[in-house]
């Protein structure tokens, strides 16, 4: 893909954003490799025509925990995607085994928390592909649960606070640990459509300093879904 081709992408609607110069783990990288791989990737977007990359997503999603990667990360971005779970919780607070009551990206005591707009959490298309070995059949039917499941907690809310985030890789038919088959994607956009989901980009997000909330950029619709 050339960059004439991402900025039609942009052009045509697509949310680009940031995922690193080359790829690495981000827990294995001194303080000035970190500079280049997450501020770098930034700056490279911007001198090829990106407008405003402001999410960075972290390789192997497994840096939420590391004080140093997230320092660097905040320097340069607004929201990471940065772990993984089945929803992400707007406000924070859904995570069973992970008691809060907002988005502070540190506790009281000063520690990183599980869930904040720099560990946002997705859930990975290709874990399912791996798991269940690209049996479409049971596959489709565990993105429908997932997608689904939203609805119980907007519902008793009130309000949308419940999105899933589904991670896809390669859409193709080669079967290996990063591929997606073409026929799923294409049932699982179409009972999206059918449906009648939502899709928006990530650069929808918004956080609110004084509330340590996030939330969706001019939200008024009943069911979301955010892709990356």
């Amino acid at each position: 893909m050339s960059w004439n081709d991402i900025l039609q992408l942009q052009q045509d609607g697509q949310d680009i954003e940031s995922k690193g110069m080359t790829h690495r783990d981000l827990n294995q990288l001194a303080p000035k490799d970190l500079e280049f791989e997450v501020g770098g990737s930034k700056q490279c977007l911007e001198n090829h025509g990106i407008n405003f990359p402001n999410i960075f997503a972290v390789v192997h999603g497994d840096a939420w925990n590391n004080s140093t990667v997230m320092d660097i990360i905040s320097k340069y971005y607004g929201f990471a995607d940065n772990g993984f779970a089945d929803l992400i919780f707007l406000r924070c607070d859904g995570y069973v085994d992970h008691k809060q009551t907002d988005c502070r990206t540190h506790d009281d005591s000063g520690k990183l928390t599980y869930a904040n707009r720099y560990s946002i959490r997705e859930e990975s298309q290709n874990s399912l592909d791996q798991t269940y070995l690209h049996n479409d059949t049971v596959i489709f039917q565990k993105f429908k649960e997932q997608v689904n499941s939203q609805a119980a907690y907007n519902n008793r809310k009130g309000f949308v606070d419940a999105i899933p985030i589904v991670a896809y890789h390669s859409i193709d038919d080669s079967k290996g640990r990063s591929s997606t088959d073409v026929n799923l994607f294409d049932s699982e956009m179409k009972y999206l459509h059918d449906n009648g989901f939502k899709v928006i980009p990530m650069s929808d997000l918004r956080y609110d300093q004084i509330t340590n909330y996030m939330y969706i950029r001019n939200n008024h619709l009943a069911t979301h879904l955010l892709p990356t």
